[in-house]
């Protein structure tokens, strides 16, 4: 092994260290803030009626915030249409007013009606809480004209963003003569506050889409986005307002009919199951939510994909009990959202804590959960999470069983400063064969609000084994500008580092990574900015040696002032094979060093357009041979009930071993009646695998926090012999009825 091939670690991490310690030195002097805008809510005796009308006359009596500000495209400008925001509320129910003026109210877009949908593909707006008043965490509830919603968790200014939590709340909205009107009901029991401050943070940010226009009531700039809490303004004169028992009972019926291959697989029959979700307040700070029989018969079914690489994919958690208040569990380094040829951008290296690894099987097979309970919050001055779940023994049939286990994690965080804090984390699967656990800490230090620095170490332990070399640690620094970003990074990962409750990518490595981004805005007419940005990562054993290249280099993008995009990128692959690798079933790579340079091209059209495409073309070598790869999406939106998409991912590979052609199919029908009762068909094919999935999902709110689910499922293999293809088909009505105290 020559010299060339190896990194003098304790050189590159002396040279990170003084790189850390003189950022804050050489970083220019932030002024200080202006005053914060502010915003007086007012008490009335009466609800407000949700039909998107302001006409009652507690609208006239609330003060009113105008003056937003443009993000872009003109940065610091007033905004081109007028925005009117008013906030009233009962001792139950907050409720907040947008009056959206615009001069051309026929174009204004409003074609979404799904709920968590992206909204700012119409015109929109987001109201934005931070109810603590502590300048990291806050609510988004975001809605249109057609009274869609939308709602998320904002944790530490977006160290995690939660698009999957939701939130008990409604709206009513109906376009004017003069734009469109929106009245949103968010009630007290919804929201985690601290009823001894004065004020709470408080937001408003409108998208008007012909124009790709961002404006705040409280201006937040370039530098910084939506999840800036701390550049919120201020809404006052909320006080004597009631949470009653502050309790959510929510029971459930499910009714399954499962149709499986083989007669004797435990999964298949006919089946009706109840269960409970039931969350408490305790005091204003903490919430225990409890859940017995626990069922996620409505979540989606996950994607299909082709994996090219050596690793696991990463599938994202959907499922609503691991949702709410999932930001505080969250410890590991940071995604540094590198694209690695073949794949896309990179799945995470690690989490200490992955909530899919509960009552999921490795093969992503459901396993009952008997029961969970969590408790997150605020103790003093601690942020506290505890989650404790319990999951049944399950036969997969054949050889395949997941055994009984408890898992459980502890997590605290203390804010200092301004936007920084410092935290720990417990971990623990408990099993009748073995216990696995780990033990971490982690500093987010923010000196300046463009500034970051983030580090942590965690330790792992593992009943049945002897380990030593069992630990990870790494750190990295960001830099948030307005028209530069950077970041870099290191991470150290053990041999025997084993976090069994969280996700690893990789083990026994160190990674360096960094990425540079230069966003000029030239003042050009119809153009937005253009885009340039180097990002890369490498992987060594703990020795030093090579393994893992990954470069890009966007050489130059363009956004217009209609937000279409297009990139032209170059990409550098190295892969040091010390085995032979099959990629697909019957293609081998062999081992040796492989070096891949490609060159791409991604590219897409705004999606508030009727008809929109997006995608990525690449092209290059790959390991051994040739790679032609890419992704299209066509995305239809014709009036406000109907939504289609097509997504079209394919592979052409060419390499010593053999060659191989991928292609994965996904379409998505929606139709929503009203924001309501709302329909999906979600129908995928993957080539390679030979497979099919169908996933049908009719969801009717028949009032706030209650559902109806109907359910169909389906996947089969053509090609398996035999007169029945089918491999799986189930039949699912699930009934909720959420009780609220």
């Amino acid at each position: 092994m020559g010299r060339a091939s190896r990194i003098n670690l304790t050189t590159s991490s002396l040279l990170f260290t003084l790189l850390i310690a003189l950022v804050p030195i050489l970083s220019a002097p932030v002024s200080a803030a202006d005053p914060a805008k502010t915003l007086q809510a007012i008490p009335i005796s009466e609800p407000i009626v949700l039909d998107g009308r302001l006409d009652e006359p507690a609208w006239a009596r609330a003060p009113t915030g105008t003056d937003f500000v443009q993000r872009e495209p003109d940065t610091g400008q007033p905004a081109s249409e007028r925005t009117e925001v008013r906030v009233v509320y009962t001792p139950q129910t907050l409720y907040i007013a947008i009056n959206a003026l615009d001069t051309e109210p026929d174009k204004v877009i409003a074609k979404e009606m799904q709920r968590d949908e992206p909204l700012w593909r119409d015109d929109a707006v987001d109201i934005l809480l931070d109810t603590f008043d502590d300048d990291r965490n806050a609510y988004l509830f975001e809605t249109n004209a057609n009274g869609a919603r939308t709602d998320a968790l904002i944790t530490d200014e977006g160290r995690d963003f939660n698009l999957q939590w939701d939130g008990v709340w409604d709206v009513g909205a109906r376009k004017t003569p003069e734009g469109w009107c929106a009245e949103i009901a968010i009630p007290f029991r919804t929201l985690r506050f601290d009823p001894a401050v004065e004020a709470w943070g408080f937001n408003v940010l409108r998208y008007i889409r012909r124009r790709a226009e961002q404006s705040f009531w409280a201006p937040i700039l370039l530098d910084a986005d939506v999840k800036r809490v701390s550049q919120y303004g201020r809404l006052s004169g909320i006080h004597g307002v009631e949470q009653g028992w502050n309790l959510n009972v929510l029971p459930f019926a499910v009714a399954t009919s499962a149709d499986t291959p083989e007669p004797d697989d435990p999964r298949g029959g006919e089946d009706i199951d109840f269960g409970l979700d039931v969350k408490k307040g305790l005091g204003r700070r903490l919430s225990l939510d409890l859940t017995v029989n626990t069922d996620f018969a409505e979540t989606e079914v996950d994607a299909l994909q082709v994996n090219l690489t050596r690793f696991s994919l990463f599938f994202p958690e959907t499922r609503e009990f691991f949702l709410e208040s999932a930001g505080i569990f969250d410890f590991g380094p940071r995604d540094t959202g590198i694209w690695t040829p073949g794949l896309g951008t990179d799945p995470p290296l690690l989490k200490v804590f992955f909530s899919r690894r509960i009552g999921l099987s490795p093969g992503g097979e459901e396993v009952p959960i008997e029961w969970g309970a969590r408790l997150t919050g605020r103790v003093g001055g601690w942020n506290v999470g505890a989650l404790d779940v319990q999951t049944d023994a399950v036969d997969l049939g054949g050889p395949a069983g997941v055994p009984r286990n408890n898992w459980a994690t502890l997590r605290a965080t203390r804010n200092f400063g301004e936007r920084s804090s410092a935290g720990a984390i417990f971990t623990q699967r408990y099993g009748s064969e073995n216990t696995n656990r780990v033990a971490g800490a982690d500093l987010d230090y923010k000196p300046t609000p463009n500034l970051g620095i983030y580090s942590y170490a965690a330790v792992s332990d593992n009943s049945g084994f002897g380990m030593t070399n069992d630990w990870a640690a790494g750190a990295a620094a960001t830099w948030d500008g307005r028209y530069w970003d950077w970041r870099f990074g290191f991470d150290r990962i053990g041999d025997d580092f084993d976090p069994e409750v969280g996700f690893l990518l990789r083990r026994g490595v160190h990674r360096y990574d960094g990425r540079l981004t230069y966003e000029p805005r030239p003042s050009v007419p119809r153009l937005m900015n253009l885009h340039f940005e180097y990002s890369g990562q490498m992987y060594t054993d703990l020795a030093g040696q090579m393994e893992t290249q990954s470069h890009r280099m966007d050489v130059f993008g363009v956004r217009t002032a209609s937000a279409d995009e297009a990139t032209l990128y170059g990409l550098y692959g190295f892969e040091r094979l010390f085995e032979p690798f099959e990629i697909v079933p019957g293609v081998v790579i062999p081992e040796g060093d492989h070096s891949f340079p490609a060159a791409g091209v991604r590219f897409l059209t705004h999606s508030s357009r009727p008809v929109s495409v997006e995608g990525r073309l690449e092209a290059g070598q790959f390991y051994d041979g040739n790679r032609r790869g890419g992704q299209f999406l066509l995305r239809l939106r014709p009036n406000r009930f109907l939504r289609s998409e097509t997504t079209w991912v394919f592979d052409d590979v060419e390499v010593s071993g053999g060659e191989f052609t991928s292609h994965v199919v996904r379409q998505r029908f929606a139709v929503a009646l009203t924001p309501r009762v709302l329909t999906s068909f979600f129908v995928q094919y993957n080539h390679l695998a030979e497979l099919w999935s169908v996933n049908f999902r009719l969801n009717w709110i028949y009032r706030p926090g209650s559902d109806i689910f109907l359910v169909y499922r389906q996947t089969w293999d053509p090609s398996r012999d035999g007169a029945s293809p089918r491999l799986d088909r189930r039949f699912i009505v699930k009934f909720t009825y959420l009780l609220q105290r």
